[in-house]
């Protein structure tokens, strides 16, 4: 798996503000070299991040993936705009 770094970023930059799509576009250049040496590692790698997202927030791993779900995009969005994106 691979993704178009550039092309995602200038997706980000269009459609979130500055300073989020600045942050996300970090967080993927962090993420993909995971990926890209095992996407076995991505699960581990998400599970993690809520550990310590749970932690910092005070709550559980559930919260915070049941916070970032209802605040997901559509998954018509993601098909069309960023899906594309990920070869």
């Amino acid at each position: 798996m691979d993704v178009d770094l550039d092309r995602l970023g200038a997706e980000l930059r269009a459609t979130l503000p500055a300073a989020e799509a600045e942050r996300m576009v970090w967080a993927f250049e962090q993420a993909v070299p995971v990926a890209r040496a095992d996407q076995e590692l991505l699960g581990y790698l998400f599970a993690a991040v809520a550990c310590l997202l749970a932690r910092h927030e005070g709550s559980s791993p559930r919260d915070v993936f049941e916070a970032f779900f209802r605040r997901s995009i559509p998954d018509e969005v993601w098909r069309e705009r960023y899906l594309p994106l990920f070869v």
